[in-house]
């Protein structure tokens, strides 16, 4: 389920998601579909910004997001995406951690703004977006099994 639902997401857009799923996924904070959108949202951020970037870079992809979302950039917190931008990409001169002092709703509000915009940039077709998805699966599938294992 949780795959169908990235994808309708990702595809569909986030009214018809909402729509589907919003009360399936209710309240799955860390897991499941939760767990997907990060390691998704870790993909697409490194298929964007790697091998390498500059935190200005960041600070401006950020800024003209924003303008893009016109009325709606107040859902979309500056430091926290720059944060989960810098973050995902293992910036070492950067010490800030999820949730980067804001409440879960900015958090995941502002993950589900960058994955969106980030995926429309990469304009991936219908094959390279089934791998992006299943590649995003896996991670976090790994991640889940690796600390079942350390557990």
């Amino acid at each position: 389920m949780h795959v169908a639902a990235l994808r309708t997401f990702l595809v569909d857009g986030p009214d018809i998601w909402l729509e589907r799923y919003g009360e399936r996924l209710q309240g799955e904070v860390q897991s499941g579909f939760s767990l997907l959108t990060y390691y998704a949202l870790t993909k697409a951020v490194r298929i964007k910004f790697s091998p390498t970037y500059t935190f200005p870079q960041v600070i401006r992809y950020v800024a003209d997001l924003r303008l893009n979302l016109g009325e709606g950039a107040a859902e979309l917190d500056p430091r926290v995406a720059e944060g989960l931008i810098r973050y995902t990409l293992g910036d070492d001169t950067y010490n800030g951690r999820p949730p980067f002092d804001a409440d879960q709703v900015t958090l995941v509000r502002t993950e589900f703004h960058l994955l969106l915009a980030l995926i429309l940039e990469a304009d991936l077709d219908e094959a390279e977006l089934k791998n992006f998805i299943e590649d995003s699966a896996t991670l976090a599938r790994e991640w889940l099994e690796a600390r079942q294992d350390a557990s």
